[in-house]
């Protein structure tokens, strides 16, 4: 017998290839069918049963005499499956990979085919390992799909990318008028799995009971009053180690149950897509829907990945909401809790941007933060917490976050005038850089008088923001200027450690006032 592992790579920079939102939600579709229905229908093509749900583990066929396949599992971008033999494994890589090229141009696709291995005897664990390794080594001696779209000879150009024009969209090609233009073969077939992309995002708002629709254009989030766009990416914490020591983790000691180590593996990896779907289908009920839609696209939804565009007034609270109820859908479900007995954690990077800001840099910076709140998500690696990183981009001279972070950093580098990233897990984390503080000091800076006027003057805020960049000393001398005047009016809701702007870190002295004066607007009640 032999494993089959069909992935595919460089999904981020397909998907914001370009800043049109119809060609990105498109491209996340392409991905999806990568895995899942092109796999499908390469494993029907062998006569052998599957199943019409993926989502239901009963009706995966176990390996037989009748049927020379087996799919462990097959998500978005990726599939492992179990086969008789070699010959087979080559087969199913084979069409799925072709078809890819003819259908969804520009996605990455590879597969490989493992050694032979007994699988009465031999246990499969070491062999997931392996073929994931062999995968990297095929995938780092291809070219990748960017090499195929060559400008030479000189041809036209496609009208939303810098790849060659493939052919001119008409009435035939089902899509709109107003998009009749010349396409690289790439933007085309992002453009028709448009609708693809919407009948399955309607069936997972369904199966939540999620009754608003969701916008596919960027116009369409304009028109729904967003002044700022948000592009959040989340990801689980410590899974690729989860899955390195799944044989262990999941409690197969016996090097021949192979059978149980497939069943469990293949529930877990269904249960964490159920959890990020209910998660993210419960956190869009704090949203403020306009007009009958939610002001939110989601790109990637599926494993324990999320990354959605959405308003960027509401994504802070979006992205705390999600974090909690993935972590407690995790810690619940039945067939994760055998496995992580206090379920998963994740993180999540917030760029907000302006609507006309280039997607793949906002990604770009996004994924940055993401890495950023990992950081102190892993301070304990013996119980990770759920952390969000965010940025406010004002400006457009290159969303850096190291470039960044060091402008914010003065005295010698000894003083950060941020407390990003924030802890979201309830009563973990440093006290001072927990969500539940950061909501504190907005609340302090929001707050109003009977009259409704600000109980903390703009003016005497700003002055001591502007102070901040001075050094911690300047600015704690700005405070005392003002401090009994408005401590009782929030003013001490702002401090750090007894009467001062800032607290110390383990790597640098912090302060939290530039937070809470610069996400008072992003982040309502």
């Amino acid at each position: 017998m032999n494993l089959v592992l069909i992935e595919t790579s460089g999904n981020q920079s397909f998907i914001f290839a370009t800043n049109k939102l119809r060609e990105n939600v498109g491209a996340s579709e392409l991905i999806y069918r990568t895995g899942t229905k092109y796999v499908f229908d390469a494993v029907k093509n062998l006569k052998v049963k599957v199943p019409g749900d993926p989502r239901i583990p009963s009706e995966y066929p176990p390996l037989s005499t009748q049927n020379p396949v087996e799919i462990i599992l097959a998500a978005s971008g990726k599939a492992l499956l179990l086969v008789q033999n070699a010959d087979v494994g080559r087969r199913i890589v084979r069409e799925v990979t072709s078809r890819a090229l003819e259908e969804a141009p520009g996605v990455d696709v590879y597969g490989v085919v493992s050694r032979d291995f007994d699988f009465d005897d031999e246990p499969i664990h070491p062999l997931v390992g392996e073929v994931h390794r062999q995968y990297e080594r095929v995938r780092s001696r291809l070219p990748g799909a960017v090499a195929r779209f060559q400008r030479l000879p000189i041809v036209a150009e496609c009208a939303t990318s810098g790849l060659p024009a493939a052919r001119l969209a008409c009435a035939n090609d089902e899509v709109p008028v107003w998009e009749h233009r010349e396409y690289s073969a790439s933007v085309f077939a992002k453009v028709r799995a448009r609708k693809g992309w919407e009948d399955r995002l309607k069936k997972v708002l369904h199966r939540q009971n999620v009754n608003h629709c969701l916008p596919d254009t960027l116009t369409g989030l304009e028109e729904l009053g967003c002044d700022w766009l948000a592009i959040i990416h989340a990801d689980g914490n410590g899974l690729g180690q989860v899955f390195l020591n799944f044989d262990k983790l999941a409690k197969v000691t016996d090097n021949r149950d192979n059978r149980d180590y497939i069943t469990k593996l293949r529930e877990f990896s269904l249960a964490l897509d159920e959890c990020t779907e209910r998660a993210f289908c419960q956190a869009l009920r704090l949203l403020y829907p306009r007009g009958g839609f939610l002001p939110i696209v989601p790109l990637v939804l599926g494993g324990d990945d999320l990354t959605v565009i959405c308003d960027g007034r509401q994504a802070l609270r979006f992205a705390k909401e999600f974090l909690d109820n993935f972590e407690k859908a995790t810690r619940e479900h039945k067939a994760i809790q055998p496995i992580l007995n206090n379920g998963v954690t994740s993180c999540a990077g917030v760029a907000i941007v302006k609507p006309h800001f280039p997607f793949f840099a906002a990604y770009q910076l996004a994924e940055e933060l993401l890495q950023s709140a990992k950081k102190i998500a892993k301070q304990n690696p013996q119980s990770p917490v759920s952390a969000v990183d965010y940025h406010i981009l004002h400006d457009a001279s290159g969303p850096n976050l190291e470039r960044i972070r060091r402008e914010l950093t003065v005295d010698d580098g000894n003083t950060l005038l941020v407390g990003r990233p924030y802890v979201t897990t309830a009563n973990q984390g440093p006290v001072h850089r927990h969500w539940e503080k950061l909501k504190e000091r907005v609340k302090a800076v929001r707050a109003v008088d009977g009259d409704g006027r600000r109980q903390l003057p703009n003016s005497m805020l700003h002055a001591l923001r502007q102070s901040l960049f001075l050094g911690q000393q300047v600015a704690d001398a700005q405070l005392k200027l003002v401090l009994e005047r408005y401590r009782k009016q929030g003013l001490a809701t702002l401090l750090g450690d007894g009467d001062s702007l800032f607290w110390m870190d383990t790597d640098y002295r912090r302060t939290g006032l530039l937070d809470a004066v610069d996400t008072a607007e992003f982040l309502e009640d």
